[in-house]
């Protein structure tokens, strides 16, 4: 039986002599999982005793909070083991991706200074110093001490928390970890092999009976109460939202989020989207340059819509997407502000103007219809560019220009026999094999074979 309890989890309670049991998971009574220590009963978590490894001197307790809070206590109210001898209280604000210490523990001065260091029993000088006590760590009570850890009380900025944003930083939680690191014992483990229990380390082991947090939603000043049927969520206000308040409401991000204090709300403002969008966000370079139009109607703030509907753009939706134009006979919040452009001809860009619907034509065209070439384009509805050319401006240097000269209105070379085009740069009928642009010759009388060598060579001997 002795040596089946060596292997088995072991509770023991020193009240009038010492008692001890085996834990079973299947007996609710005999039960100890971590839960107990949150749940408001008698009942208790164990961890595993020393004497199935030393590696369990060292054991985390986490508390996810689920959520951002202000802490400004942790109380501890241990079962039937004493007070653990060094352990380190840790927070975490990212939903224990990384954890920070709070609070060091250790039963001399001497274990503060060389397990954390000597800024650990400093004085108090900053708000997010963190200290190391030693008051928390002696062997009495054998069972039910308690720890009690004030996280604001002592330091700078208690008296004034709203003003201190190093103290408000220092007291927020998401998580929260007992980082245990050394059991409490009554050294019965160093006695002499004679009198040495070979049992002893059964009873060296943590126990919490319950685990207390005060504190207070995060809400950075938006809210005045948390609502305890949502989660302990801010009941947010000046149109914030999140589960602390921390950013504007979608359609609320004229101006960037901050955090209300004593003299202003700092209220999200809305953004004006002219009704034809939801949402929006702030820009702080569409601020600098005084490009978003506020709903006073003052150029102020960075506020630019999201995802403009009703055929509208831009930072206000204050214009129609290419391809529609601003209606006469409707205000600028109107779902039909924007028509679609009557443009489809080969001669128009595909848009029209804002109020009219009149479509804008290519550069070469013109007319109320584009049907007429623009100035300076002729031959409708080609519309080639005229040239007016000076001295020395003709751009002729092809082989088949002439010497050189053009057309002083339409810029077309002079070009050799056999050669077209504007710049002289392809045959003309009859010749070919650019850039040489040879005769094309036909011999009625002749062989195919001949014909064909003709055409190849031009240089045949007649048979």
């Amino acid at each position: 039986m002795w040596l089946k309890e060596l292997y088995l989890l072991v509770f023991c309670a020193f009240h009038q002599g010492q008692y001890c049991d085996i834990c079973s998971s299947a007996n609710s009574n005999k039960a100890h999982p971590i839960t107990n220590a949150i749940d408001g009963t008698e009942r208790w978590w164990q961890s595993p005793p020393l004497s199935r490894g030393l590696e369990f001197n060292q054991v985390n307790v986490t508390l996810d909070l689920g959520q951002l809070f202000h802490v400004a206590y942790v109380l501890i109210k241990f079962a039937n083991s004493p007070r653990p001898d060094l352990w380190v209280l840790e927070r975490s604000t990212d939903f224990g991706l990384t954890y920070e210490p709070w609070q060091y523990f250790a039963s001399s001065k001497r274990d503060c200074i060389e397990k954390f260091g000597q800024h650990t029993v400093d004085r108090i000088t900053r708000d997010d110093h963190a200290i190391c006590t030693t008051e928390y760590s002696r062997i009495v009570p054998l069972e039910n001490g308690e720890i009690v850890v004030s996280l604001v009380n002592g330091r700078p900025g208690a008296m004034n928390f709203s003003y201190s944003p190093l103290l408000r930083n220092f007291t927020k939680a998401t998580n929260i970890r007992l980082r245990f690191l050394q059991t409490n014992t009554l050294l019965g483990h160093l006695m002499g092999k004679a009198l040495r229990d070979p049992t002893v380390t059964r009873r060296y082991y943590y126990s919490i009976k319950d685990i207390s947090i005060g504190g207070r939603c995060v809400c950075h000043g938006h809210a005045d109460v948390c609502d305890s049927e949502n989660m302990l969520q801010c009941d947010c206000q000046h149109n914030t939202c999140g589960g602390s308040c921390d950013h504007c409401c979608p359609g609320y991000n004229q101006f960037p989020w901050k955090p209300a204090t004593a003299d202003s709300a700092n209220e999200c403002q809305p953004c004006n989207c002219n009704g034809h969008a939801y949402d929006c966000y702030y820009d702080p370079e569409v601020d600098r340059h005084k490009a978003s139009r506020s709903r006073e109607d003052k150029f102020e703030g960075g506020g630019v819509c999201i995802d403009c509907q009703h055929h509208t753009t831009g930072i206000n939706c204050e214009r129609c997407i290419p391809g529609y134009y601003r209606s006469p006979d409707h205000p600028i919040d109107s779902p039909y502000i924007c028509y679609r452009c009557n443009c489809e001809s080969d001669f128009t860009d595909g848009t029209c103007e804002d109020l009219t619907g009149r479509c804008y034509c290519k550069p070469n065209y013109t007319g109320e219809h584009c049907d007429a070439c623009a100035e300076g384009y002729l031959n409708f509805p080609h519309c080639y560019r005229k040239w007016r050319v000076t001295s020395g401006t003709c751009q002729c240097s092809g082989p088949g220009q002439y010497d050189g000269s053009c057309d002083s209105e339409t810029g077309q070379c002079l070009c050799r026999t056999g050669f077209q085009g504007h710049l002289c740069d392809q045959c003309a009928p009859g010749y070919f094999n650019y850039p040489l642009c040879q005769r094309e010759f036909t011999l009625p009388h002749r062989s195919p074979a001949v014909t064909w060598c003709l055409s190849l060579c031009l240089f045949c001997v007649s048979f």
